[in-house]
């Protein structure tokens, strides 16, 4: 028996440090209010950078199933239905104030979001990273890591540390005004940058018996940079009708796109 429950523990161990670190979203204050997505009966865990009291509209706590607010300045929040968004204010014990506009979907991410303030210095802030986990990835490491990801073979992708890929939920969606295109979202991952950084491939597909040209001023949502794998798409029944768009966000995917 003995011999049979040292390689069980030992796999039990091995399991346990492979577990990678909890995903945290880092949101920076920067004077304008942050968009945070509750999903309706779960919790959802916001850190501050210093304790907080919340200001909250009546409406909202009607709506809310359990606000807890800790000495440490994390709030574990659960939404009981789906509620547009509303604003709440923030304040810390010394003064400084952030506005949150809440809002709660069915569905939506779990993963805690922490927020940033430049203002407290590092040692006294409670979600700033220390110097050695920072990441300095720009928009073409992410936007050339989703390409290689979709079409290079494994040996020649250029692995970023600490990117991690995130379930998406697929389906068809309409991200493209006035364009005659079939998108829908294929993968997407978030970089342990500061703030957060999100990059999406959606496939491209074309509805259309003329040729169409992919321009990124006609995409629907909130995103901070586009590329495309090909510059158009070729019409139905001849070769190329198919293509990848990237999308960075500052958020997830499905709470930044129409």
């Amino acid at each position: 028996m003995r011999s049979f429950l040292i390689p069980v523990l030992w796999l039990l161990s091995t399991a346990l440090l492979a577990q990678p670190p909890e995903l945290i979203e880092h949101r920076v204050w920067n004077k304008a209010p942050i968009h945070i997505v509750l999903p309706v009966g779960k919790e959802r865990r916001i850190d501050f950078p210093l304790s907080v009291q919340l200001q909250l509209p009546a409406s909202i706590k009607d709506l809310s199933e359990r606000i807890q607010i800790t000495e440490g300045g994390s709030v574990f929040w659960i939404a009981s239905k789906p509620f547009n968004p509303q604003r709440v204010n923030a304040i810390t014990d010394t003064g400084y104030s952030y506005q949150l506009d809440i809002e709660a979907r069915a569905k939506g991410h779990q993963h805690p979001i922490a927020i940033v303030d430049d203002r407290i210095p590092a040692q006294q802030s409670n979600t700033t990273q220390s110097p050695e986990q920072r990441y300095d990835y720009d928009y073409v490491d992410l936007l050339r890591f989703a390409s290689q990801s979709l079409y290079a073979p494994d040996r020649l992708i250029k692995p970023l540390p600490g990117l991690r890929r995130i379930p998406i939920e697929t389906g068809p969606l309409s991200l493209v005004k006035g364009a005659d295109l079939l998108t829908e979202p294929m993968a997407q991952w978030v970089a342990p940058t500061i703030p957060s950084l999100y990059v999406t491939a959606v496939r491209v597909t074309s509805n259309s018996l003329n040729k169409i040209t992919l321009d990124p001023r006609l995409l629907r949502g909130d995103f901070l940079a586009a590329s495309s794998q090909h510059g158009f798409v070729n019409p139905v029944g001849e070769e190329g009708t198919t293509t990848a768009w990237y999308l960075i966000s500052a958020q997830p995917f499905d709470e930044v796109a129409p």
